[in-house]
């Protein structure tokens, strides 16, 4: 199925992986740039784009702001939070709704708590549910994917606790809603 190319603004900290995933999105037709800058809001306006997503190594700070000022710059863009190993299939999600806001689920969170570390989600429609932590033991640039859990969940707060070191060791919590809605909490910066 084709669609209307997408003008994409990619925001993101590492090269390689930037580098990777502009041409990716350009290969599918799409005209998309990509910045490593610190201030990309001043260097890009969000008018000039359909979609600007913001890599996993982005500080949480950095995101809200960048997050505020885009909206201010142009209230109809979407502006998408992804982490590369997911990215391409986020991006594809976004590019076919109108919207990044979710439909299956909210409120996505990791706390640590005394004797574990609880992941809670607010689901909005009955779907299936997989919950997974992905880290970078030593120096690997792959990610190790731990599954936490994989079930179908009704509506409601739903609470999945795993091991606490799990969570300290972890980069990046990735909740992931009937195989395609995916949900983000950072857990911790990368150090690659």
């Amino acid at each position: 199925m084709a669609s209307r190319a997408k003008r994409i603004l990619v925001i993101g900290r590492r090269a390689d992986v930037l580098e990777r995933g502009v041409a990716a999105l350009n290969a599918q037709g799409h005209s998309a740039v990509g910045t490593l800058s610190a201030s990309p809001d001043a260097e890009f306006h969000a008018g000039d784009f359909d979609l600007i997503t913001l890599g996993g190594g982005v500080d949480a700070a950095t995101r809200a702001r960048l997050h505020a000022r885009f909206k201010e710059q142009n209230k109809d863009v979407m502006v998408l939070d992804v982490y590369a190993p997911i990215a391409g299939q986020q991006i594809a999600r976004a590019l076919r709704r109108s919207s990044v806001e979710g439909e299956l689920g909210s409120a996505f969170s990791v706390t640590e708590g005394d004797e574990a570390a609880v992941a809670r989600a607010t689901i909005e429609r009955a779907c299936a549910l997989r919950l997974e932590i992905y880290s970078y033991p030593g120096s690997a640039l792959e990610p190790e994917v731990a599954r936490i859990v994989d079930t179908s969940v009704t509506p409601g707060t739903h609470e999945f606790s795993f091991e606490k070191e799990l969570a300290r060791a972890g980069f990046m919590a990735v909740l992931t809603l009937n195989g395609e809605e995916h949900h983000l909490h950072r857990l911790q910066q990368h150090p690659g």
